[in-house]
């Protein structure tokens, strides 16, 4: 069986090669295609020699290792990002346990990690269901009518969504790197019409600022019975 698990080891290994994620195939494999140094396969000798090969190559391989380990253990790092600390600060507070929250993959993700809130989309990009429900969500940085987004995020049972400051902005230093630039290929017909971040305040019975600060803005996703019911704006 030795030359079929070769084989399938080199197809793992093209395999990261085209797509760094897949490595997660070839490491485990390439572990147990190592084993074999202690099998008389590789190592046709007695069983003591073979013990003080295995012995001496692991020795070899720890001192690479523990030099790619030392750097990462003795690096001292911190994040911080008051912004979104004041934003979940103000979802613990404000918003009830079981609110549905929408928004950018990367701020959801820490919003349900933080306060474990409900959230429709997360960086899961390998399920092509949660990749369609996600580019409803990112209609919010689109140029969509107001009504059209509120129906879509109302089809996904948000509660609220998260508006991202840098992400609504219409222009970047680099062509065609700007969300509603990139919607204004995906969805021509509206090009010519302003952001969902510019107009969304023009439809108060859809949505509502529930809470804004320099970089984020929490906008609550109204129903027509209950638009009334809205909570206060943090400070």
């Amino acid at each position: 069986h030795l030359p079929y698990h070769v084989f399938q080891c080199a197809c793992y290994f093209v395999m990261a090669v085209l797509l760094m994620r897949l490595k997660l195939f070839l490491t485990p494999y390439m572990a147990i295609l190592c084993s074999l140094a202690a099998s008389t396969i590789i190592l046709p000798i007695s069983s003591k020699q073979r013990n003080t090969a295995v012995m001496i190559l692991l020795g070899c391989m720890s001192i690479g290792g523990y030099q790619n380990l030392k750097g990462p253990l003795n690096a001292t790092r911190e994040y911080s990002n008051a912004n979104q600390e004041e934003m979940f600060d103000w979802v613990m507070k404000e918003t009830p346990p079981h609110a549905v929250f929408a928004g950018p993959m990367a701020v959801t993700a820490n919003l349900r990690l933080t306060t474990m809130r409900r959230i429709v989309n997360h960086p899961h990009y390998e399920d092509s269901g949660l990749r369609d429900r996600t580019k409803l969500v990112y209609q919010v940085f689109s140029r969509k009518h107001p009504a059209e987004v509120h129906r879509s995020l109302s089809r996904l049972q948000a509660e609220y969504v998260i508006l991202d400051k840098n992400w609504c902005t219409a222009k970047r230093p680099v062509p065609g790197c700007a969300l509603p630039e990139i919607w204004d290929l995906e969805d021509a017909a509206n090009a010519d019409k302003p952001t969902f971040c510019e107009s969304f305040s023009s439809f108060p019975h859809l949505f509502h600022l529930a809470f804004a600060n320099k970089h984020y803005r929490v906008l609550q996703v109204l129903s027509p019975k209950g638009a009334h019911q809205t909570i206060n704006m943090g400070q």
